[in-house]
């Protein structure tokens, strides 16, 4: 049977299922797989590679998937990881490993080896959205590659378009009960979060993600959604020491808060968005959530191991970290043992604390009228 490889180079992190080179990707395994029943090529790690994957993997097609193993294994481990994850059919998935140092792993190192061997493995090859002058190019019209091209599903340009929140908050349309908040709340934000929340699989995700058409499907307002919905905030080890997972939280007000809401073009991302979970501090207190402690990089080797998910390393480029007045809850928190009166919640706009209201009965603020 055939092999298809259906290429994009890397796209926003925030993309919406109507974006062209998605519809175009969509349309590009259909033709591969229902209307000619070829197999298809694909890889993981990421989101272009995943949603090719994805949507192959719920097809009656094979899968030739080119993942990396960890030098020395059997690659046991990351075929059961993967099966789970896209929920596919472990008997039409044929494997092909790259090995690569253990450090390695999750970085972007094996990424061109795996666009050589996708290619290498590919019998037609669907272009949609390749970067001009990028490294997909250059490996695709290199002169190297022997598969046969079909271009009808070629975008005919390189758009990347992000679909983050673009304004924040206006500092001169915020509500009296933001202004008047007070000083004894500490409050975890959200934001968008790029791909999965934690503890969600792939599938669920890129399930989800072709529903929402107008706005991306992990954005922060949606993610407190998920929060109210779930009663439950879930622990990240993102940038947090010794990577014991934790909630982040800050004694900061609303207002305080709004300078700190700052765009990170390092991880294309902002530092957090007006959406937030906010506990009575009193009570939080009893729930060990504990004030961070910040330290220069120069003593962090010095802080006992049982310290560091509550302390801070600050460095030289980390000027915001102290300025946020962090706490930290060891753990996922279950708001549903909190009582609704020491629970606030907060949203950017009033049309925004109609849906909220609904899924949890707590005071809702809304950042502006």
């Amino acid at each position: 049977m055939p092999r298809a490889a259906i290429l994009n180079s890397r796209q926003s992190k925030t993309p919406i299922c109507k974006d062209e080179w998605v519809v175009n990707t969509v349309g590009a395994v259909v033709h591969a797989t229902e209307i000619n029943g070829w197999d298809i090529v694909s890889s993981v790690g990421m989101f272009t590679w995943d949603l090719v994957t994805w949507l192959a993997g719920s097809s009656r097609t094979t899968l030739d998937l080119v993942v990396p193993r960890s030098m020395g294994s059997d690659g046991n481990e990351i075929k059961q990881s993967v099966i789970r994850d896209f929920a596919l059919n472990p008997d039409r998935v044929r494997w092909h490993f790259i090995d690569v140092p253990p450090a390695n792993l999750e970085s972007k190192k094996w990424w061109p080896w795996r666009d050589h061997v996708v290619l290498s493995l590919a019998d037609i090859i669907l272009p949609v959205s390749i970067r001009p002058g990028g490294a997909l190019e250059e490996l695709i019209f290199g002169g190297d590659v022997l598969a046969r091209f079909d271009h009808q599903f070629d975008a005919g340009s390189y758009d990347p378009e992000s679909h983050h929140l673009r304004e924040l908050v206006d500092a001169t349309r915020l509500t009296a009960e933001i202004q008047n908040w007070g000083s004894d709340w500490l409050i975890h934000w959200t934001r968008t979060c790029h791909g999965p929340w934690p503890g969600e699989t792939k599938a669920e995700f890129f399930k989800d993600f072709m529903e929402w058409r107008d706005d991306y499907c992990r954005s922060g307002f949606r993610t407190l959604l998920r929060i109210l919905r779930e009663r439950l905030i879930r622990a990240s080890s993102w940038r947090i020491g010794d990577k014991q997972a934790m909630v982040a939280f800050t004694e900061l007000s609303p207002v305080e808060s709004i300078p700190l809401m700052r765009w990170r073009p390092r991880w294309s991302n902002w530092a957090f968005e007006p959406y937030g979970i906010a506990i009575r501090r009193d009570l939080a207190e009893t729930l060990g959530i504990r004030p961070v402690r910040y330290v220069p990089a120069s003593e962090w080797r010095r802080v006992p191991p049982e310290e560091k998910p509550f302390t801070h390393s600050v460095g030289k480029n980390d000027p915001i970290w102290p300025t946020e007045r962090e706490w930290r809850c060891a753990g996922d928190l279950n708001l549903g043992a909190i009582p609704t009166e020491a629970l606030r919640i907060i949203v950017r706009d009033q049309e925004e604390s109609i849906r909220a209201q609904e899924l949890l009965n707590a005071p809702v603020y809304s950042f502006m009228m």
